[in-house]
């Protein structure tokens, strides 16, 4: 082991990440699909986290074993959140284990860098529905599509141009962007 630095788990690595994911903004996480594309997008920002959480092609884009088997049944921190079926909540004993955790490695550049990124995941891809969420991994990551089962509906015209529509009207992408993912239907 070298000096300084900690050997943990690949588990208690990516409950650590659920964790910071939900203590870096003061609401739960509204689903399960939500806390999973954003450790996904997280894992393309932050290629390190790959390392510990593997995502494969799946019904609903990239999905992890591992974070639902973490999600419903921690191991090294349990309690310190609650799945009811469709939020993920931090708890009081989580919050204490993520003011922990910031106390902990908060001198640390990469520690803030990665903070600042699951804020802005929390924030940017949480405003947006889970069809919105899926339309937006599918068009950015189109390898993903190859699994799933409603890539084809998403990816739609019709529903390309409403979905398309509604992420830049909440200023998820660029006009340019628009233009570009509705012009491949038109």
């Amino acid at each position: 082991m070298r000096k300084g630095v900690e050997e943990l788990s690949e588990v208690e690595i990516i409950e650590r990440y659920i964790i910071l994911l939900l203590g870096v903004v003061n609401r739960p996480i509204p689903s399960l699909i939500h806390l999973e594309k954003e450790l996904f997008i997280l894992s393309k920002a932050n290629p390190v986290i790959s390392n510990f959480i593997t995502f494969i092609k799946h019904h609903y884009g990239p999905y992890s074993d591992d974070v639902r088997d973490v999600v419903e049944n921690p191991v090294y921190y349990p309690g310190a959140y609650e799945y009811d079926g469709r939020k993920i909540y931090l708890t009081k004993k989580g919050q204490q284990i993520y003011n922990d955790l910031i106390k902990k490695y908060s001198a640390n550049p990469k520690f803030k860098e990665l903070i600042g990124i699951l804020k802005m995941i929390r924030e940017l891809y949480e405003k947006l529905s889970i069809e919105e969420l899926l339309f937006l991994i599918y068009i950015t990551y189109p390898e993903y599509q190859e699994q799933s089962r409603i890539s084809k509906k998403l990816l739609s015209k019709e529903k390309r141009s409403q979905i398309a529509y509604r992420l830049y009207k909440k200023g998820v992408i660029t006009e340019s962007r628009y233009r570009e993912v509705v012009g491949d239907v038109e």
